[in-house]
């Protein structure tokens, strides 16, 4: 009798070699592709990944509206709209030390009504001087910080034998200034010439990490995953080393001897920062693109980062490609790796609904499900 989706995962994450290399789907993307597509994989053993978070008040909702209720001095207004058949969304926060305001967008399509990971078409810091409220935001985060391990366990019941729950550690601090808080030529201005209020941004941020870090010791998690985004295009080793590398170490300190592995979630190029991430505590690179999307091979990877997990993202190149050129690809992929131990596919939500359920088949098919 073969393994069950989640046993299949955590023999990836335990170093172990499962009977097949997992094929995942993240629960989150799911929002992208509505259907019944995910229950006919499942039958076939297709796992899931449940991302959670493991304390509150959750960094991910701080600029989404969630924190309003409990933050009574600040004024908070959503416009929702629709320019040229994107729909979009301006926030406005009106608080003590001052006011930003931003507009969010989707993508278009049918998938883009549920509204999952809009992107900022006007970010909210324009001004060095807008960093204090989002420093706001961020103080009243850490005074109120508690670990959530109820959800987790929640969901791990939920989930079953179905696939594994995984707690996401939001964004270091310039990964979260560039990609959602000030955009890359804001970001870049101010880090280089750190101000007052960008220092203690990065000061808050940390302190949030290292607090989170003693949470993720203590939740019943076996992968600790943080969401970086990473791509080597606006992560130059420098900055690598002095804003994302710390944050890794604070982590993997905390988590030594729990039996968990740590991950980083790096999507991009990464070609520029091979040196750094051999060097780097994580157990995991996760999301990781294979060539031509990446710029680093499966069989660079073992000579670079012999150490490391790779959870791949499905290949986005192929996107429109027929279900016998997708299966070649992926069981080429397994011969370039050449073992079933440390490798997972995931999942990644550039595949269209309408080639989703062929391509996550034909890949299932090269790794003999």
């Amino acid at each position: 009798m073969g393994m069950t989706p989640r046993e299949r995962i955590l023999a990836v994450f335990n170093g172990e070699e499962p009977d097949k290399t997992p094929v995942c789907v993240p629960e989150d993307v799911l929002r992208y592709h509505p259907g019944d597509w995910s229950q006919r994989l499942q039958e076939r053993g297709m796992g899931l990944i449940r991302g959670t978070a493991i304390s509150q008040p959750n960094m991910r909702s701080s600029f989404s509206g969630g924190l309003i209720p409990r933050l009574t001095d600040v004024r908070y207004t959503r416009t929702d709209y629709f320019e040229k058949g994107v729909r979009k969304y301006r926030q406005t926060w009106e608080t003590p030390v001052g006011s930003i305001t931003g507009v969010m967008m989707t993508n278009p399509g049918d998938y883009a009504a549920y509204g999952y990971s809009p992107t900022p078409e006007e970010y909210v810091i324009k001004q060095p001087s807008d960093w204090r409220v989002v420093n706001y935001f961020l103080k009243d985060i850490l005074d109120n910080l508690v670990p959530t391990y109820e959800g987790f366990e929640r969901a791990e019941e939920e989930i079953g034998d179905r696939g594994v729950t995984v707690p996401w550690i939001y964004k270091t601090a310039w990964q979260r200034a560039w990609i959602q808080l000030a955009g890359p030529e804001r970001a870049l201005i101010d880090f280089h010439e750190q101000p007052d209020e960008v220092q203690e941004y990065i000061d808050l941020s940390n302190r949030w990490h290292t607090r989170t870090a003693e949470f993720a010791a203590g939740c019943p998690a076996k992968f600790v995953n943080i969401e970086e985004n990473m791509t080597d295009v606006m992560t130059s080793p420098k900055y690598y080393r002095e804003y994302c590398l710390p944050i890794y170490e604070i982590f993997s300190k905390q988590l030594a001897g729990t039996g968990k592995i740590l991950g980083a979630h790096m999507d991009g190029r990464l070609g520029n920062l091979k040196k750094e991430i051999a060097e780097s505590p994580l157990d995991v690179i996760e999301s990781f693109s294979v060539p031509p999307t990446g710029d680093v091979s499966l069989s660079e990877v073992k000579k670079i980062w012999p150490d490391k997990m790779v959870f791949m993202n499905t290949a986005s190149h192929l996107a429109w490609a027929k279900p016998e050129e997708v299966r070649t690809f992926y069981e080429a992929l397994a011969e370039e790796w050449g073992t079933k131990k440390c490798l997972l596919l995931e999942l990644i939500e550039q595949l269209p609904p309408e080639t989703v359920e062929a391509h996550l088949s034909a890949a299932m098919d090269a790794f003999g499900y």
